[in-house]
């Protein structure tokens, strides 16, 4: 950590300072630990050199909140390790081609842990085209959106994800128990 004074002609607080914390701290005096969240990649998966990660807060009575951030992996990784200071309750890593994976879910947020994840060919999310017929697909989006909860159907048991080609869709099957 490295801190430097503030300016003392300029602050109202002649005792301010500024602190460059290192990787994985946060804050004024970088006194609190980010969750640090370890995502490898199943060897089948095919990876490009950056991943983008979307944090999902789900917040009673209003609409979600996603933060994104951009990682990179080196070209022999299988590897990301990512470091997070805000709450959040879903991750979604996407590929640089559009493929998309659901992999972190955490019903109570927990500050300052370290999450371990492995992203299997399993958690890849679908186009919308592969969970619904093309009829309903090639509908105008605010038409075949009545439709997408067929997908419940589809996958009864476990938590989902898909994509059209504005939105992704959470299908939220035993989030909540």
């Amino acid at each position: 950590m490295a801190c430097v004074n503030g300016d003392e002609y300029r602050s109202i607080d002649k005792h301010s300072f500024t602190c460059i914390c290192p990787k994985g701290f946060s804050e004024n005096r970088c006194e609190i630990i980010d969750t640090k969240i370890l995502v490898t990649f199943h060897k089948v998966i095919v990876l490009s050199q950056s991943i983008l990660v979307h944090f999902i807060l789900v917040i009673s009575n209003a609409p979600p909140k996603r933060i994104t951030t951009f990682n990179t992996l080196l070209f022999t990784q299988n590897t990301a390790v990512i470091y997070w200071l805000y709450p959040f309750h879903i991750i979604f890593i996407e590929l640089l081609n559009k493929t998309y994976y659901l992999r972190v879910l955490q019903k109570m947020y927990n500050q300052s842990i370290t999450i371990f994840k492995t992203i299997e060919p399993s958690d890849h999310g679908e186009h919308i085209s592969e969970v619904l017929n093309d009829t309903i697909v090639k509908l105008y989006l605010l038409c075949r959106i009545k439709y997408y909860n067929l997908s419940c159907q589809k996958y009864s048991s476990s938590l989902r994800c898909f994509y059209d080609d504005i939105h992704l869709w959470f299908l939220f099957i035993r989030f909540i128990d």
